[in-house]
């Protein structure tokens, strides 16, 4: 029985880390898409600058502007790369957990699926 409680135990720590994993993905997903659509929002207004002749500072600042939003979304997107590759990690554990113990402890079987 001591076997089960232990595997409880590490099954309970595990959905634990997956719960959390799977949040900062969601947060991220959310901050990548943000990033995303502010570089999307601000094409326009850098393919008009590139097309007249004058303004140059406006172009420059179209284009710093423009860099920031393209590093935003690198970042963005590599940080959410690292948290997806931990979430399969967590949902890997978890699994090989489940099936060592027969169950998630804590985790009520739906109405309707077979016990």
């Amino acid at each position: 029985m001591s076997g089960n409680a232990d595997l409880e135990s590490k099954t309970i720590e595990a959905l634990r880390y997956y719960r959390e994993a799977l949040a900062t993905v969601e947060n991220l997903e959310r901050e990548e898409a943000s990033a995303h659509r502010a570089l999307r929002s601000m094409l326009p207004d850098l393919g008009c600058a590139l097309l007249e002749e004058g303004a140059p500072s406006l172009k420059r600042s179209l284009f710093e502007i423009g860099s920031v939003a393209v590093s935003r979304s690198d970042e963005a997107w590599t940080a959410l790369s690292e948290a997806t590759a931990k979430l399969d990690s967590a949902r890997l554990t978890l699994a090989a957990l489940e099936q060592q113990l027969g169950y998630i402890p804590g985790v009520s079987i739906a109405a309707g699926d077979p016990a």
